[in-house]
């Protein structure tokens, strides 16, 4: 893991912030079937539906934590948590695919995704928050740091989209080689690997 201080000065902060890079996970969970019931279903219909999903969420981030100083981004269709390499008090795989295993049981199709790369974080924690900021007559909401785990969770997510010009991988829990490798854990046989924008994953279920 590499650790070493460095001095940056984001553009709309004037203090600056000591960050370091470290190695972190990545856990996202996808609605996956979002766009059919938003344009199958009635707008009120599609409102309780999104809810439920949302609230689903909430009941297991709540009830089955992950680990220390875990920090969660929801995006809309897909809620993304990152926990720093050795903080999890959960096995991130286990803890994934138990998350899909209830949401399943509620009748939602999702995607999964584990991932693991560096991430930048501030020396103090807290001290660089999810906040609204301007720019011009742009209204900006600053939810992360430059993390790879994040980036490389949505290249899956986005690998996962099916439509009439691309297959698509469809639903599924997909996991990152790198975080395999990170978890110490070996491939029993020799499964597919998927490729998204560099990074290699596998799927371990539908």
């Amino acid at each position: 893991m590499r650790a070493t201080p460095h001095w940056i000065e984001p553009c709309s902060l004037r203090t600056k912030l000591r960050m370091i890079d470290e190695n972190a996970f990545g856990l996202l969970v996808s609605y996956f079937q979002i766009e059919d019931d938003e344009y199958g279903l009635e707008p009120e219909e599609f409102v309780d539906r999104y809810r439920a999903f949302r609230a689903a969420l909430d009941e297991c981030r709540s009830g089955f934590p992950l680990g220390k100083d875990a920090r969660a981004v929801d995006l809309g269709h897909a809620v993304y948590l990152e926990i720093g390499e050795g903080d999890e008090i959960e096995d991130p795989f286990h803890w994934l695919r138990d998350v899909r295993a209830r949401l399943s049981a509620r009748d939602f199709v999702t995607v999964g995704v584990l991932s693991h790369g560096s991430r930048w974080v501030e020396t103090q924690v807290g001290e660089f928050h999810a906040a609204e900021a301007s720019a011009g007559d742009v209204s900006v909401t600053r939810v992360s740091l430059p993390s790879e785990p994040f980036r490389r969770a949505l290249y899956a997510d986005a690998a996962s989209r099916v439509d009439d010009d691309c297959p698509g991988w469809g639903p599924g829990l997909y996991v990152d080689a790198e975080a395999i490798e990170a978890l110490g854990k070996k491939l029993k046989n020799a499964p597919t690997a998927l490729v998204a924008s560099g990074a290699t994953f596998y799927r371990f279920a539908r």
